[in-house]
């Protein structure tokens, strides 16, 4: 069974830094050393988030990343969905000669996807911008 996803807040923090410091490059190992990680997952982090449009990148001696859009226009549905790659809840594989076993499947199927359309919902009027006035 998957282990739990730290992308959403791995994500999250990377775009607090470069919010903070707005119309600033800010190169991959100054992310890292703040997120306590090895410089080349912040680089494929930032790949993915440049492929949604989240985050830019300028190359050279003063290159880095920065925010690809206002901080203010980044929901965190957005930020979700561009880094998490499977979903919040994991099946099992049931005993099928077992009567609940032979029908859990599809009923954890609706309840999970319920429970998920409402998790990325109460995302979305939530914004990059928000979290800054929290840190």
């Amino acid at each position: 069974m998957p282990g739990p996803s730290s992308r959403f807040a791995v994500a999250i923090h990377v775009l607090l830094i470069l919010a903070m410091h707005p119309g600033r490059s800010i190169c991959s190992d100054s992310i890292a050393s703040s997120v306590g990680t090895n410089p080349v997952l912040i680089r494929r982090m930032m790949g993915t988030l440049r492929s949604a449009g989240l985050v830019a990148s300028r190359a050279g001696s003063l290159g880095g990343f920065m925010l690809g859009k206002p901080a203010s226009g980044i929901s965190l549905d957005a930020v979700y969905r561009a880094v998490e790659e499977s979903q919040v809840f994991h099946q099992h594989e049931p005993n099928k000669d077992c009567p609940i076993g032979r029908r859990i499947q599809p009923i954890c199927r609706k309840v999970f996807s319920e429970a998920e359309m409402a998790l990325v919902d109460s995302l979305k009027d939530k914004t990059i911008a928000d979290l800054v006035d929290l840190a």
